[in-house]
């Protein structure tokens, strides 16, 4: 059976705990650079994710994972070294990490803000939207190719340069939009809350 665990957070302010500045110490030093120069929201938010995706591991490995293991390659999707395969994506108030011990996925959430003004019909479009994303990341491929992703009307599959992912909604939260992409049927989603440490 194909599992896809989706382990997710609310984030609360800018402010680093000091659990995910431990963290940001212990990535390589290229990926240290680039999260230290972004707006403290946006690195908050990409150092919470990576702490969901190694809890996630952990859970589904049954023993800690080292950060020492993530791996950040300069034309690919983040990866640990020796599985499992994770994919992230935040909005301004969640985080979310999916982990999969058995195939490549992508994943993305999108938050909806009811009182932001922004139209029904672009409330409309953001499962097509996250179901892009999700797709694209389970390939491993940039905003650049959002033209080149086909979804059937029902948004359980998408293809993309031939290849077809399959497609399953995660219900986060209420105002959350999220798929989960990957090249199998994914059987079984578990959706787990999980505080981060500082940010609960």
């Amino acid at each position: 059976m194909t599992l896809v665990l989706v382990i997710h957070a609310r984030l609360r302010g800018d402010a680093l705990p000091e659990a995910l500045t431990r963290l940001l110490e212990r990535l390589p030093y290229a990926k240290r650079l680039d999260l230290e120069r972004r707006e403290p929201g946006a690195r908050s938010a990409s150092l919470a994710g990576l702490w969901l995706a190694l809890e996630g591991a952990a859970r589904l490995r049954g023993s800690v994972v080292d950060a020492a293991l993530l791996r950040f390659p300069a034309d690919g999707k983040p990866y640990l070294e020796g599985g499992p395969c994770f994919s992230i994506s935040h909005g301004p108030q969640h985080v979310a990490a999916a982990v999969c011990e058995s195939v490549e996925i992508g994943f993305d959430l999108e938050e909806v803000d009811a009182g932001s003004g922004d139209s029904l019909e672009a409330r409309q479009k953001l499962p097509r939207w996250t179901a892009i994303e999700a797709v694209l990341k389970a390939a491993g491929r940039g905003l650049r190719e959002t033209r080149s992703v086909e979804l059937d009307n029902l948004l359980e599959n998408g293809t993309l340069a031939g290849v077809r992912y399959r497609l399953r909604p995660v219900e986060i939260s209420t105002g959350v939009v999220a798929h989960v992409a990957a090249l199998v049927p994914l059987e079984s989603v578990q959706l787990v809350e999980w505080p981060v440490p500082g940010l609960a």
